[in-house]
């Protein structure tokens, strides 16, 4: 279960970015201030190049700090060894790992040698906890499957297996969901709260997918202009931070962000009147998506020219469009989108 308000990792005034030699080199944010609690699991956000790599580096060790401190369990992390700072936190990168002749379940038993003696020698309990750690990764059916045959969403979930099976109260996954399909990317966030809410670990994952942080994660940190921005998701996005930091382009392409799903989209400039009728909200929602993709705004009946009626015949729906008492029934929004452009 969750470990309530127990602090985790604290950054106090902790300023982070890339040294040159001994000078102070290029700052990315900072001084930020922000604590993790135990049982969270936290997306870090922010534009390509805003640090959210550098922070995650930052925070496990793999880089130093160019201000400030970072502390662990109330202790500073410049305190740990290595090996102390393996049995308590475990960091997913986004390199791609390929060494020829190893096995997925050797990659996911090294893991738990942070835990082992002198010899590196697996007990029973460990065995254990690389099974339940390739279980737990749908990785059973490839165990025996050399890393070099697999496909970069299976080498991914393999490598978030070794961290598992390290066994830490302290996860940080550097995009873990970068190379996997749509069901994969959800399987694994789905993991990684039901780790943070069943077993009260603590989680940073870096992410894009602005559609899994929002339904799945507890906080957000999000980095902008320099400083980090953090609430729950839902705050972020009636504060309109959200809105405000990840709608900005470099090409000038204007996107906005629907309130009502946190959806971002292209800002579409829509030249035409349509009226759109339907009982089922379900058709409607998705034959305004496509209407609006093809520059059509859709309005009152006596203000449009042109109507488009969708019902449901046989159970099958159907789209009737009717312009200057010309009508004309469609199967598909497919259909309707291509039709709709010959007679604009």
């Amino acid at each position: 279960m969750r470990q309530g308000r127990e602090n985790i990792i604290d950054l106090h005034r902790l300023e982070f970015g890339f040294r040159k030699g001994r000078s102070r080199g290029h700052s990315l944010a900072g001084p930020v201030s922000t604590t993790a609690f135990g049982g969270e699991l936290i997306a870090v956000m922010g534009r390509n190049g805003s640090g959210k790599s550098t922070l995650l580096r930052t925070i496990s060790g793999l880089m130093k700090p160019l201000q400030g401190e970072i502390q662990i369990f109330n202790s500073p992390l410049a305190e740990y060894s290595r090996k102390q700072l393996a049995r308590i936190m475990g960091f997913v990168s986004t390199e791609v790992v390929r060494v020829p002749g190893l096995r997925v379940s050797d990659l996911v038993a090294l893991g738990r040698y942070p835990h082992t003696n002198w010899f590196g020698k697996l007990s029973s309990s460990d065995h254990e906890v690389v099974e339940r750690a390739l279980d737990l990764t749908s990785l059973q059916a490839l165990r025996d499957r050399d890393l070099e045959e697999l496909s970069d969403g299976e080498r991914q979930r393999a490598m978030i297996a070794r961290t598992l099976a390290q066994d830490t109260r302290i996860l940080i996954l550097d995009e873990p969901t970068a190379f996997l399909d749509l069901s994969h990317r959800y399987a694994i966030i789905d993991l990684l709260r039901n780790l943070a809410l069943e077993h009260g670990k603590t989680i940073l994952y870096s992410t894009h997918d602005l559609q899994i942080a929002l339904q799945q994660s507890d906080k957000i940190w999000l980095i902008h202009e320099q400083t980090i921005l953090e609430g729950a998701p839902e705050d972020m996005v009636l504060s309109g931070q959200l809105r405000d930091a990840l709608r900005q382009t470099d090409s000038g392409t204007e996107i906005e962000m629907d309130l009502q799903t946190g959806e971002f989209a292209v800002k579409r400039m829509l030249h035409h009147n349509i009226s759109l009728s339907s009982r089922s909200d379900e058709l409607r929602m998705w034959t305004n998506k496509a209407l609006e993709r093809n520059g059509f705004k859709v309005v009152e009946n006596k203000e449009a020219s042109i109507h488009v009626l969708v019902e449901t015949r046989d159970g099958h729906p159907k789209w009737t469009i009717e312009k200057n008492d010309k009508r004309i029934e469609l199967n598909s929004i497919y259909d309707l989108s291509l039709y709709l452009r010959t007679i604009v």
